[in-house]
């Protein structure tokens, strides 16, 4: 079974800071196979040690945030907001706190629409796997930088089933990105989304895992999804409270997202009472209501039209009522009724000084070959991305990414 290499793994090399000094940005090659004969994920020089210290004080193009502003008008009301990706295809200078005009969104909002008021920290669009090339990922967010994308990760499924990316796609990733190091380049938005061991891994207090997530591929936000349909025993997660509270704090550079549905509410509540500042919270619709049926299964499909049919709504609580804490929806999502959703979000939150985001998955994929096939939908994905372009949402500066 192919698992992760992590950077504190592998005796010679002696934890997740061996790889610094090597000097230059030069690639370490990986050792090849594993004693199974399967890929080990290659981890490359230069990204050893926490924030700054890393790489000889260079950390990653895509850990600083690039963020042009613009004035844009909605309704005849001014806001800043984020320009799609740097100015003159990231080739011109120019400061990141320098400000322009943008044209008004193409869809007009009423001045009664909740729309108005949603703070939209990203877009994030998950379940990316070897249908769809790195390359094209790393383009669209160098042109729309409020898309994150979602890569799932479960040792079992890795590049077995559709959803979960292949080793393979993974280097493909990373070399990817690093031939875009670039001091102007937009950042490029990537979330692992932990299943299975990896999850309880990092709930029993192991950090190496996601030290070689964000040190060597770049991922600034690590999912947890510890529920039976994820892969995981969810019957005694309060007990893991205070080691994954350790390696939150451990790791203040990335920004941990707990899922919060009926299976999680012990652990998830506990954490909410102790918040810490890079702790989130996602509000999963599939979630909540289908409770052991597996997200985005046929079973779960099946019940979201059901409940389509008969007028029925996913449901999408409040986010935690800690000021600052940043929560993400998503369950039932799909471009048919992407817009209704984040009217419906906005209702929720009530407030624009709540920064949320938004997932999909399920609604991206595309069955073929007589439901042999279960493609990520980059058409499906480009509609998303337009739709939230077009309405001119006030959104929020990309995560404040931590050096």
């Amino acid at each position: 079974m192919a698992r992760l290499q992590s950077s504190s793994s592998g005796g010679k090399d002696g934890g997740a800071n061996s790889s610094t000094g090597t000097g230059g940005g030069r690639r370490r090659e990986s050792g090849g196979t594993d004693a199974e004969g399967n890929p080990i994920l290659p981890r490359s020089s230069g990204r050893g040690g926490p924030g700054s210290e890393r790489g000889n004080g260079k950390s990653r193009a895509w850990f600083n945030p690039y963020v042009h502003h613009c004035r844009r008008g909605v309704g005849g009301r001014e806001t800043l907001r984020e320009r799609p990706g740097p100015p003159d295809g990231g080739t011109a200078g120019g400061s990141a706190s320098s400000t322009a005009i943008c044209p008004s969104p193409a869809i007009a909002l009423a001045e009664d629409d909740p729309l108005r008021t949603l703070e939209l920290s990203f877009l994030s669009l998950s379940g990316v796997d070897d249908s769809v090339t790195p390359r094209t990922l790393c383009d669209i967010s160098q042109e729309y930088s409020f898309v994150e994308w979602g890569v799932n990760f479960r040792a079992e499924k890795q590049g077995m089933e559709p959803r979960y990316a292949s080793l393979t796609w993974l280097r493909q990733l990373q070399e990817e990105i690093d031939s875009r190091q670039t001091g102007k380049s937009a950042p490029i938005q990537f979330a692992a989304h932990l299943g299975g061991e990896y999850c309880v891994d990092v709930l029993k207090g192991d950090t190496s895992l996601v030290k070689t997530l964000w040190e060597d591929y770049g991922f600034l936000r690590i999912h947890l999804c510890p529920t039976k349909s994820h892969g995981v025993n969810s019957s005694q997660l309060k007990k893991y409270q205070s080691t994954l509270k350790s390696v939150i704090v451990a790791l203040p550079q990335v920004e941990f997202v707990l899922l919060v549905c009926k299976e999680t509410r012990a652990l998830a509540f506990q954490m909410m009472n102790e918040c810490q500042p890079n702790l989130a919270f996602f509000y999963d619709a599939e979630e909540i209501v289908n409770g052991s049926v597996k997200p985005g299964g046929k079973q779960a499909q099946q019940q979201q039209q059901q409940q389509q049919q008969a007028g029925q709504l996913p449901r999408r609580p409040p986010p935690c009522p800690h000021p600052g804490i940043h929560c993400g929806y998503g369950g039932g999502l799909t471009v048919d009724n992407l817009t209704d959703e984040l009217r419906r979000i906005a209702q929720v939150v009530k407030t624009s000084r709540r920064p949320v985001w938004v997932d999909l998955q399920s609604g991206l994929r595309t069955t073929s070959n007589g439901g042999r096939s279960d493609d990520f939908d980059l058409n499906k994905a480009w509609a998303c991305i337009k739709m939230v372009n077009d309405l001119g949402l006030p959104r929020v500066p990309a995560f404040e990414m931590r050096r």
